[in-house]
This record gives C-alpha cells, sequence and structure tokens, in this order.
C-alpha cells in the first residue's frame, strides 16, 4: 500500500511539475538568438546546413518516417501561447497540425506572431490528460484535442514580413 501512495505521488508530482513549468518559475528568452536573411530564429540557431523542411501535411501522412528524430517542419503559425509564447500552432493546407512547444521551455516566440515558419525538433504522437487539456485551454488554445501531434521544438525561424 505504501509503495502505491509513493507511485502515485511520484507520478503526481512530474504532472504537476508540467503544469507550472515555465509559467511561474522562470523567465525565458523571446528574443531571436540570430537574425538570418530567412528570418529571426528563436531556441538555439538552426543547424547548418539547415535540412530542408518537411511540410506538417506530409509529417501527418507519413508519421512512421517523420516521427521520433530531429527534422525541420514548416506550416503556418496559427495560435500562439498568449501567457508566454511558450507554444505555437503549425497548421498544413489541410486540416493537419501540430503544437510545437519550446524544449523544456527554454524560450518563447512573440505573442503576435502568425504566418509561414520552420521549426526543427522531434514530432511525437501526444495523448493529453484533463489537466493538460485545460492548461492549454487557459493559455488560449481554440483548439485541443486529446491526442495530437506534438514537436518539441530547439529552432523556431519566423520568416521576415514581406
Amino acid at each position: 500500500m505504501r509503495a502505491a501512495i509513493l507511485m502515485f505521488l511520484l507520478v503526481s508530482s512530474g504532472a504537476i511539475a508540467h503544469e507550472e513549468a515555465g509559467h511561474k518559475e522562470k523567465a525565458f528568452a523571446t528574443a531571436p538568438v540570430e537574425q538570418t536573411a530567412a528570418g529571426a530564429v528563436y531556441g538555439e540557431p538552426l543547424p547548418t546546413p539547415v535540412p530542408a523542411a518537411v511540410s506538417i501535411d506530409a509529417a501527418a501522412a507519413n508519421l512512421a518516417e517523420h516521427a521520433g528524430k530531429p527534422t525541420a517542419f514548416s506550416g503556418r503559425i496559427t495560435e500562439v501561447c498568449q501567457k508566454q509564447g511558450c507554444w505555437v500552432v503549425l497548421s498544413g493546407e489541410n486540416d493537419s497540425f501540430a503544437r510545437v512547444t519550446m524544449h523544456d521551455h527554454a524560450f518563447g516566440v512573440p505573442k503576435d506572431s502568425n504566418g509561414p515558419a520552420v521549426v526543427y525538433g522531434t514530432l511525437t504522437v501526444k495523448m493529453l490528460g484533463d489537466k493538460e487539456l485545460e492548461h492549454l485551454k487557459k493559455d488560449g488554445a481554440s483548439e485541443v484535442r486529446s491526442t495530437e501531434l506534438q514537436i518539441d521544438a530547439v529552432s523556431v525561424l519566423i520568416p521576415k514580413s514581406a
């Protein structure tokens, strides 16, 4: 019985820590780490050479090929966390989208970001619990699904406006 209670407390504390990660404990960078000819880069500098980006539509259609490894993904930013810019929604031309979370809540993007973007990170399929769903709604998410594509991004490139 004690072991079960201890296990519950350990698992619960991890969920609570994730719930609060980045929103209260630390401020993080929302300024670009570099300005390139292509635009502003947030997080870490993009790898060189920058790999060809896979559209989020193509990635969603072929998860076996694109999930689980660092890759560049392209799409349009259609939503941004309105608390700190710590996640964005990268949408495709179809109904495909992935929620892009900034690795370890280490950085954010401007809350008014929108339009084309390239993110470099690892794509996964994630099942969200009730607390995570509620957390995203509080952050301003208009659409949350219990299962969604997520990209753990280390770099985000937002092209210069035309």
